[in-house]
């Protein structure tokens, strides 16, 4: 099978300076009483030719990390940085801002996915969290370098943890990640494939033995793949919720004639139509309906890292994740993550100032090329996200045309519903698993190569955020290759 990705192949990296940065072993971190109960690295690892440096955190498995599976997981955005995911997704802590001290206090998260996997986080693209460049014109960056720089930095971290390349290795993230997923994933596996071939040769021009990365698969949480899709969905999504009316839903299908981001402004009923729907949706929190909107104005954000032990009265999801910056730019903390003195002046959780293009807004194709390779896949929508409805997702896993295995049906936590799955069949002959999530969360069987489709029920935009306890039983069975 022949996958292709730009014009930068395995060979061509091989032959790149295979060097690595060392990482440091955090014990300690402000806010967390004693010794961490978990390995955790550290580090910096530098990347392209424009001084930039990603900075990186490693948590090794808490039951076998020599043998258990390494998981690279991003974080969406862009420009959200890792330690997002680290103390609000699926990290070894969770972070509690209900306190009078100076800092946050950070306890042990009983649905941590290091409990059973080696996670590395990263802080991608450059300019997100700690990361940094040397130069100016390193800061500038896009989709396609957010995946060569991830590529490379994979090669050069594996160098340095020659420990773990015999490990199955998972990529996996949330949100906008998913269109940086399919690009990478096709880029590791060709240079897998690329790998294989060029060891049964007789003769090699490599002087020095190519790192064989051994991909295994992916995971997706609440995936953006199709912009348009997506956003176009939102109008079907906001109608089967009952945000907007039949009336104004039949109006403006025909209207619009179904397109709802190529407006045409000399369509007077579609933009009236659509001015009508978007006032009706105007207060309604897309990351999960049922939750309030809430604005984090500047002067309240200041308000609140002055007054840590007053949150405000109204509660809101997002006010907790203002805890972060207040943790990350405190200078023992910085000390105690070995950050580089001077190399960031202010950490964002997200940096909504990048220079970054967005030059990727479809990723099906590479999907849909990797339901011809040897891989897992698991992907996972949420019922209450409008932001990537999950009705978008269902649209581009029904145009890959996949053998529905298993139907739709229900999986359970604790002897109640958690969602839905389905499982689709994919490639013969063997073990490996292509997971894709329809309107719902997924997983997938030992026995063959299938799709899987799951949605959380009350679960907003990524859904390990709003629950916790189903998805980490979710990652445990699907990981395990046990039935949803």
């Amino acid at each position: 099978m022949s996958l292709r990705y730009g014009s930068v192949s395995f060979v061509a990296l091989v032959l790149l300076p295979l060097m690595a940065s060392a990482a440091s072993v955090v014990k300690n971190l402000p806010g967390y009483e004693g010794n961490l109960p978990f390995k955790l690295e550290t580090g910096y690892i530098g990347v392209g030719e424009e001084g930039v440096n990603i900075f990186h955190l490693f948590v090794e498995s808490q039951r076998n990390p020599f043998i258990d599976p390494v998981l690279l997981w991003f974080v969406g955005g862009p420009g959200c940085s890792a330690l997002s995911a680290f103390f609000f997704e699926n990290g070894p802590l969770i972070m509690n801002g209900d306190n009078s001290g100076n800092l946050p206090t950070l306890e042990l998260n009983p649905y941590g996915w290091s409990q059973t996997l080696n996670m590395l986080y990263i802080d991608m693209p450059v300019g997100t969290g700690f990361s940094y460049s040397e130069t100016q014109q390193g800061y500038y960056s896009n989709d396609t370098l957010w995946v060569d720089h991830t590529y490379e930095f994979l090669q050069k971290w594996f160098i340095d943890h020659p420990k773990f390349n015999s490990n199955p290795f998972y990529i996996g993230g949330g949100s906008y990640s998913g269109l940086i997923t399919g690009p990478l994933v096709q880029k590791v596996y060709e240079g897998q494939v690329i790998k294989q071939e060029t060891s049964h040769s007789s003769t090699s021009k490599y002087k020095r033995k190519p790192i064989s990365l051994v991909a295994i698969g992916y995971v997706l949480a609440s995936p953006a793949v199709d912009r348009f899709e997506e956003e176009n969905m939102k109008i079907v999504y906001a109608y089967q919720r009952s945000l907007i009316s039949e009336v104004l839903y039949k109006s403006i299908k025909e209207n619009c004639n179904g397109d709802y981001v190529n407006i045409d402004p000399q369509n007077t009923k579609c933009v009236s139509d659509y001015e009508a729907y978007s006032e009706l949706v105007r207060y309604i929190n897309e990351q999960q309906i049922m939750e309030p909107l809430c604005v984090t104005t500047p002067g309240l954000k200041r308000e609140m890292l002055q007054e840590l032990q007053d949150p405000p009265t109204f509660w809101c999801r997002s006010y907790y994740h203002i805890f972060v910056d207040k943790w990350a730019n405190d200078e023992n903390v910085r000390k105690a993550l070995h950050v580089r003195k001077g190399t960031k002046e202010e950490f964002l959780r997200c940096n909504r100032t990048m220079a970054y293009a967005q030059t990727l807004q479809n990723s099906v194709q590479y999907y849909r090329n990797l339901t011809k390779a040897d891989l897992e896949a698991l992907v996972y929508c949420s019922d209450l996200d409008m932001s990537v409805p999950h009705l978008g997702t269902q649209h581009w896993i029904n145009s890959f045309n996949m053998t529905i295995r298993d139907k739709w049906r229900a999986w359970f936590v604790d002897g109640q519903v958690a969602g839905y799955t389905e499982l689709y069949k994919m490639k013969e002959d063997h073990f490996f698993t292509y997971v894709i999530v329809k309107a719902k969360f997924s997983l997938q069987n030992f026995d063959d190569v299938h799709c899987h489709s799951n949605l959380m029920q009350g679960a907003g935009h990524v859904a390990q955020t709003f629950k916790p306890k189903e998805v980490y039983n979710l990652i445990n069975r699907w990981f395990s290759f046990s039935l949803i």
